[in-house]
């Protein structure tokens, strides 16, 4: 097929299944379903193979897992508490969870619920800990198990992507409703808004014509083979390890947050302060965009595109073999989802600029950097670590690279040669001169040294200082 790759049109919206299926021909996935809400028209295509072992291809119905998307189904739930009254955003977390305890005592104390959802909690977030055979509540034993995480930054001050954050907020969820966190989700979000192709519980999975996510094998792009295991821990549901819905479903979640909390049905779902509370930008993530601005929001991120400023409302997710997204363009009334089986992330980051440029005209294009700019990198050089990635800055043919080795990702070890955009922002290239996502060192300098790292949303800490090579 091939067709629509790099000439993206509103033919694109148009035709999903043509260009579902030149995105499995020529990005080599497994199998991807889209869907996109716009001018008041649902459009879908999927194509591919769900499970290469069992040979079941992939259509409009079936259904995918979220993973991270969940986080701003569990930041409604916890609203939605809000708007009866039974939950403050700004309490302690500690006056809803009182067993909730990390390795800070004081930060302990200190951190709400607001924090907990916009990633302003500072609590170390990649803990990935196997709850595999373990008996009982596995989302209270998860946060039983947060005893020891440390805090990474000021709570408060700056941002972090947090996974553990919103496994907290599941717990909350549970302690408060006093029905588990599965149950919630039926009853007060898939069954309210109509979503019938959506289950929590991965035991439901057997109901529905369902993906499983895949991985490159030994490296290659080319190669898949089935993750290993299903789904990630079950304490991690709230986080998104469990929810799988039809890019359909998911449009209809989307849809009822451009209607302001309304379901299609028209009922109120979620009170229309709370939609503008989560839509609303709390803090600006550090700056590593030169074509855009980001905020996180209550559960959901928040992006204005230069120079039209055109806002654009949403979630990224990954799992277990598995990729997803949602977004929400408000000025435009338009939604679109993405939802892949293939951990593969230049290939949704090529379905997201080509569905951006076909409903809202944007353009992702990074720009390239200054020739003539030229600044000191000695003080970048080092070595900047969190519990998911350990990231070595050193000098080389007199340009910074950076050695990026995962630590749960199921993505091999990279290196990306570093030109300065300017003192803070980095563009990154792999060895093929392929453009890679920006890197952000945090302005707080202790000796004129950078303190932290920013990329995939986290703040990575400097843990030492490295001689130049």
């Amino acid at each position: 097929m091939g067709c629509f790759m790099g000439n993206v049109s509103n033919s694109i919206i148009t035709d999903l299944k043509n260009y579902a299926e030149s995105i499995v021909d020529d990005r080599h996935t497994p199998a991807v379903s889209l869907a996109v809400w716009k001018d008041g028209q649902l459009y879908q295509g999927a194509a591919g193979i769900l499970n290469l072992k069992t040979g079941v291809e992939a259509t409009a119905d079936s259904i995918f897992q979220i993973g991270s998307i969940t986080k701003v189904f569990t930041t409604c739930l916890v609203m939605q508490l809000v708007d009866e009254g039974r939950v403050e955003l700004d309490a302690p977390v500690k006056r809803y969870l009182r067993d909730f305890q990390i390795a800070d005592a004081k930060a302990t104390q200190m951190i709400t619920v607001r924090q907990l959802l916009n990633h302003t909690n500072g609590i170390a977030g990649d803990f990935f800990p196997d709850d595999g055979g373990c008996e009982g509540n596995p989302i209270a034993r998860y946060v039983d198990r947060c005893n020891l995480l440390p805090i990474i930054h000021p709570i408060g001050e700056m941002y972090s992507y947090s996974n553990s954050a919103f496994a907290i907020a599941g717990r909350l969820i549970e302690v408060v409703l006093g029905i588990s966190w599965y149950q919630a989700m039926q009853e007060f979000i898939y069954r309210p808004l109509g979503m019938n192709q959506a289950i929590a519980d991965p035991a439901e999975a057997i109901r529905y014509r369902a993906a499983m996510g895949h991985v490159v094998r030994d490296g290659n792009a080319d190669q898949w083979q089935l993750a290993e295991k299903a789904y990630l821990p079950l304490g991690l549901a709230p986080v998104g390890s469990t929810p799988t819905m039809s890019a359909a479903n998911l449009i209809t979640f989307a849809r009822a947050h451009l209607d302001k909390g309304l379901s299609q049905s028209g009922e109120r779902w979620l009170s229309t302060a709370s939609i503008a509370e989560m839509q609303r930008p709390h803090i600006e993530l550090p700056k590593y965009s030169h074509i855009s601005c980001k905020y996180a929001g209550i559960g959901w991120g928040i992006t204005d595109y230069n120079p039209n400023n055109t806002r654009v409302i949403g979630h990224g997710g990954a799992t277990s073999g598995s990729l997803a997204m949602v977004n929400i363009l408000p000025a435009q009334n338009s939604a679109y989802v993405i939802l892949m089986n293939g951990f593969q992330p230049t290939a949704m980051d090529a379905i997201n600029r080509d569905l951006l440029m076909a409903v809202a005209g944007i353009d992702t294009t990074e720009p390239d950097p200054a020739p003539t700019l030229s600044i000191p990198l000695e003080p970048y050089i080092g070595s900047y670590e969190s519990l998911d990635i350990v990231i070595d800055i050193r000098m080389a043919d007199e340009m910074l690279v950076a050695n990026i080795d995962y630590k749960t990702d199921p993505l091999p070890p990279t290196d990306l040669a570093l030109v300065p955009v300017d003192e803070n922002c980095f563009a990154a290239y792999t060895g093929e001169g392929t453009r890679a996502k920006n890197l952000a060192f945090v302005p707080h300098y202790a000796d004129d040294r950078p303190a932290y790292l920013f990329l995939g949303g986290r703040l990575n800490r400097r843990v030492s200082r490295e001689k130049a090579i």
